[in-house]
């Protein structure tokens, strides 16, 4: 390959996962711990004692780890030289992905430790969503990965293979039984997985004709002065000359106009991407590119974190066509917060702007210094845009503003706004009495009688409002105040707007505002900006004593405060909004002179709330880029204030909603100590805390301890509020719920029918919730055995949600199916058959013949039809599924492969053996080479396909394939697994079958288990049939 993978970051996902399980072998809460041998912890212990070195020095751990794994995928990459590098890299962030997820599953975690010997197919299941963001070229590459990186945790789990596999089949079946009983909805949704809308697009903006304008870029100013070398600068940008460049200068010297400029040029010629990134912080600039990448069609699972999908976004660009694409970094403060953020590809040029000068040169950048206006460049504004000629009096203005940009252009502004000479100006100017000079920030170098033309620009015209306008005066000051505090890139218009009641008053005073050159808008008009030295220098005058900065933090609090996400109109919407909420806080955050807005009580609470409109929105990820908000705010308040515990809350919540769990819990833990101490054990805020803390427990599916939890509010509710209140519902419903999670199902019933009953008597039988805790007990009635339970109340149930909602509904629609399937249960097939047609009919009319509902219709549909024997129907229907996931998912999508299958099982339940046999091989062929030979859907394509061979009486053939499949069961899940087992009795028939019965009873007496004899069909190894 022309460049070396960078494994860095997977091998430090590796160590991650193997520290991992050391913490949790040795941890003496995980009950699990106690029974691993001896030796096996020991080794652990060892393992966990590798600590990075000091200093920053790598990992030993790492180390060793990437030393082995470089060298493993150096040999393997040999034979993929001709494949794009950049789709190699892409296949290693997946991987990356997938073992932080793996790390993150406890319970995964856990086998991991105790059967290491199995982890390359655990590995593969858990990869196979990664896969499908994988391009097809390295898909093998991608394979041989998975062997690599299982093969490197095997070796550091030396003895792990003498586990005692008897104990190992029990833990781990408790543990599925609780993770089926856990993720069971429960209204048994259809049996098929249908994932269509989640397949892999063309990003929107490749598509023929899309245009991306990305980010709220300045406006350029009316009449742009063009800079000395500025040809210069557009030739190397628009010939490729020079794909990265960096305009540096201090504050005021027009760099961000000049960005500005080159993006609206590239807008014009029809770019297809031109992206505007605020980089005053590194999350600003990640917050940023997560958007961009959502924008551009990149997958983003809310449990993926946000520096994956950014790199995903950079792998996707270095994958490109090479169409021209423009990334404009504006006001990067700290150039090591560009690091792996930078776009490479042939056709990406990007552009940053800084005050830092630093050797850029000799980090592969053109620099570009914007300095000030050479002094004709000056003197001609001057004069022009004033309409006078009196070139001295121009020539001594530049010369005391020293020719900086945004002070020339401010000073021509005022003086025509003013009614000024040039010569009146200049006086004016020379004679200002500002008492002391203003602080230049970091970068800037400019003589004070910058700060004094920008300081007698806001008092014209505020004196100017005062006595023409008062209204707008106060205006004006309330939106400089804003302004000047909150972000610096901008702030939405219409949230402006609502600082008077008055709203065309508000619109009349920005467009003054904005014609004297103190305010900027964006290109599209959204965004109203403060350029950043004008900021500066209001804050420094208007804003210099307590009184006055208390007035404005007031003012920008109420402009946060008052944002409403709740009442927009459409989910869009409340995204954007909630996304320019997360914007400002982390601007307020990131800039100095904003930190005490989070005194104010007002913010610390939009704090929360914009927490909770994010991970409600499935924006959780973003959400957690507010953590420093968050510590601000307890710094501000105090760690133990209402609103901080709130938004400490919030976070939480936001850690739960992304999958990391440990940390939610420990947060909710602490939460619920603080609330207990500083508001009592019966306050609200407390009993809330305390279930928040149960469904983490429970979503980390650690019951033990969220039962007691779930125990105790119900307890408390009932004793604080009485049986008779609405809380005692919901609390008893989460209680009834975690009961059917860990498998206590009579206690379940018991609970749910209680609710039923107090339901129907304090909200009566027809309420929403009355219904909804009839279908819940319908639910576990069903999954208990206890069909002549379920049965009546899901009657009752499609009956009432028919009467109140429609024949039509989706909620109707799927209670229609859940009653279909209990009569199938029970063996009513044409009562099931019968409600199944209805439902095909229905959502093939309402949602299309394409939509996976449909889909799933008409293969519970097919299934009813076999299991009565009406075979011709069922593969008929069965048939059409298969043609629509071919041509919707494509031939490689795992759905389509489970339809395959599911027909070929049906031609055989036919004796249509010569059909049967083609497909179960194709199956075969297809899973082995997406998934690998030894992932469990592979096992049972062959362990299928076996099957048909032996009813076609070829039993060589039959016999070879069962021989494979059991010494591949062996290796990869033990001698003991219930797949093992299974495929050792098929063995032995097909052995009986061929009169070899010495071979079968030799096989039948290796294991002390008796198993009961299988027929090799689809449902021998935990099928995907959905019979």
């Amino acid at each position: 390959m022309a460049h070396p993978i960078s494994l860095a970051v997977l091998s430090a996902s590796l160590a991650g996962l193997i520290m991992r399980g050391a913490a949790v072998a040795v941890d003496p809460s995980w009950s699990s711990a106690a029974s691993l041998p001896g030796e096996t912890l020991n080794a652990w212990r060892s393992m966990r004692g590798l600590l990075p070195g000091r200093g920053g020095e790598e990992n030993p751990l790492e180390a060793s780890i990437k030393g082995r794994v470089q060298e493993q995928v150096d040999a393997a990459s040999k034979q993929y030289q001709k494949v794009n590098h950049s789709a190699l890299a892409g296949a290693v962030t997946e991987m990356e992905v997938a073992l932080k997820e793996l790390s993150e599953d406890d319970a995964a975690v856990i086998e991991a430790v105790r059967h290491p010997g199995n982890f390359e197919t655990h590995l593969r299941r858990r990869t196979a969503s990664h896969r499908q963001n994988v391009e097809a070229a390295a898909e093998p590459f991608f394979n041989d990965l998975t062997r690599i990186v299982a093969d490197e945790f095997i070796y550091r789990a030396p003895g792990s293979r003498t586990f005692n596999l008897a104990a190992l089949k029990q833990v781990l079946t408790g543990q599925k039984q609780l993770s089926d009983q856990h993720k069971k909805a429960h209204e048994h949704p259809d049996k098929i997985t249908n994932s269509i809308n989640n397949t892999s697009m063309t990003p929107s903006h490749m598509q023929a004709g899309k245009l991306l304008r990305f980010g709220n870029r300045p406006q350029v100013t009316a009449g742009f002065v063009t800079r000395e070398g500025q040809d210069e600068l557009f030739d190397a940008v628009f010939t490729r000359a020079e794909p990265r460049t960096v305009l540096t200068g201090m504050r005021g010297s027009g760099k961000t106009q000049l960005a500005a400029a080159i993006a609206a040029r590239c807008e014009e010629e029809g770019w297809p991407l031109v992206a505007w990134i605020h980089a005053a912080s590194r999350k600003q600039i990640i917050a940023d590119l997560y958007e961009l990448a959502l924008r551009t069609g990149i997958d983003a699972p809310n449990s993926i974190p946000l520096e994956v999908i950014v790199r995903r976004l950079m792998d996707h660009l270095r994958s490109a066509d090479g169409s021209n694409s423009l990334f404009v970094f504006d006001n990067v403060e700290n150039p090591n917060d560009l690091r792996d953020l930078i776009p490479e590809s042939t056709g990406v040029r990007t552009l940053i702007t800084t005050t830092r000068h630093l050797d850029w040169d000799d980090l592969g950048w053109l620099r570009f210094t914007v300095g000030a206006f050479d002094r004709e460049q000056s003197i001609t504004l001057l004069c022009e845009r004033t309409v006078d000629t009196h070139r001295e009096a121009a020539d001594r203005i530049a010369d005391a503003l020293g020719d900086l940009p945004v002070a020339i252009a401010q000073a021509a502004a005022t003086a025509k706004q003013g009614g000024y000479t040039l010569s009146g100006y200049l006086d004016r100017l020379s004679h200002h009495p500002l008492e002391s000079s203003i602080s230049p920030l970091e970068g800037d170098d400019y003589p004070n009688a910058v700060g004094i033309a920008l300081l007698m620009a806001y008092e014209q015209v505020l004196e100017q409002l005062r006595t023409k306008h008062p209204q707008q005066e106060r205006i004006a000051v309330s939106l400089l105040d804003t302004l000047s505090l909150l972000t610096a890139s901008g702030v939405p218009t219409h949230w402006l707007l609502r600082l008077d009641s008055d709203s065309d008053a508000v619109r009349d005073t920005l467009s003054f505002l904005k014609s004297v050159a103190i305010l900027q808008e964006s290109s599209d008009g959204n965004k109203t900006i403060i350029p950043r030295l004008q900021g500066h220098v209001y804050r420094e005058t208007y804003l210099n004593d307590q009184k006055k900065l208390g007035e404005a933090r007031t003012c920008a609090a109420s402009v946060l405060s008052g944002i409403d996400v709740d009442w927009l109109d459409n989910f869009e919407q409340r995204r954007h909004e909630t996304h320019h909420l997360i914007e400002q806080l982390l601007s307020v955050t990131s800039q100095d002179y904003s930190h005490s807005l989070f005194s104010e009580p007002q913010v610390s609470s939009k704090l929360a709330e914009i927490l909770e409109y994010a991970t409600g929105l499935g924006m959780s990820q973003l959400a957690l880029c507010l953590t420093d908000s968050v510590t601000q705010a307890c710094d501000a308040l105090g760690p133990h204030h209402p609103d901080t515990l709130a938004s400490r809350n919030s976070l939480a919540g936001a850690y739960r909603a992304s999958g990391r769990l440990d940390k939610a819990i420990a947060m909710y833990k602490q939460i619920l100590e603080d609330s207990t101490r500083i508001l009592g054990t019966d306050h609200p805020s407390t009993l809330a805390s305390r279930d928040d803390l149960a469904a983490a427990y429970r979503d980390a599916s650690r019951l033990e301890e969220a039962i007691p939890l779930y125990e105790r509010i119900f307890d408390d509710v009932m004793r604080i509020l009485g049986p008779d209140d609405l809380g005692i519902l919901t609390s008893r419903l989460n209680l009834a719920d975690v009961y059917r999670d860990a498998s206590r199902l009579d206690d379940a019933i018991a609970m749910y029918k209680q609710n039923l009953q107090d339901s129907a008597r304090i909200l009566g039988p027809h309420h929403p919730r009355t219904l909804a805790s009839r279908n819940h007990l319908a639910g576990t009635c069903r999954d208990v055995g206890r069909l002549d339970e379920a049965i009546p109340l899901y009657e009752q149930y499609l009956k009432d949600l028919t009467r109140i909602l429609g024949p039509d509904h989706p909620d109707t629609l799927a209670s229609r199916s859940n009653l279909a399937g209990a009569y199938q249960d029970a063996g009513r097939l044409d009562e099931a058959i019968s409600l199944f047609e209805q439902n095909l009919d229905g959502r093939t009319r309402l949602l299309g013949p394409d939509h996976p509902g449909t889909l799933a219709s008409r293969h519970n549909l097919a299934g009813a039809y076999q299991a009565a024997g009406r075979l011709d129907e069922a593969i008929s229907l069965f048939e059409q599924n298969l043609d629509d996931f071919t041509r919707l998912l494509g031939p490689d999508h795992p759905d389509t492969f489970t339809s395959r299958s599911t027909l070929a099982s049906a031609y055989q339940a036919a004796g249509r053996l010569n059909d049967t046999i083609p497909l179960h091989e194709q199956t075969l062929t297809d899973r082995a080479r997406t998934l690998g030979p030894d992932h469990p859907a592979t096992l049972t394509s062959r362990n299928n396909l076996a099957g048909a061979y032996q009813a076609a009486g070829r039993l060589n053939e039959a016999i070879t394939l069962h021989r494979q499949t059991l010494k591949d069961c062996s290796r990869t899940l033990g001698p003991h697994h219930p797949h093992t087992l299974t495929s050792r009795n098929n063995l032995a028939i097909a052995y009986r079958a061929a009169g070899r019965f010495e071979d079968a009873e030799k096989l039948l007496q290796t294991p002390s288990d008796s198993v009961d004899e299988q027929d090799g069909t689809e449902d021998d190894l935990d099928q995907e049939a959905g019979h």
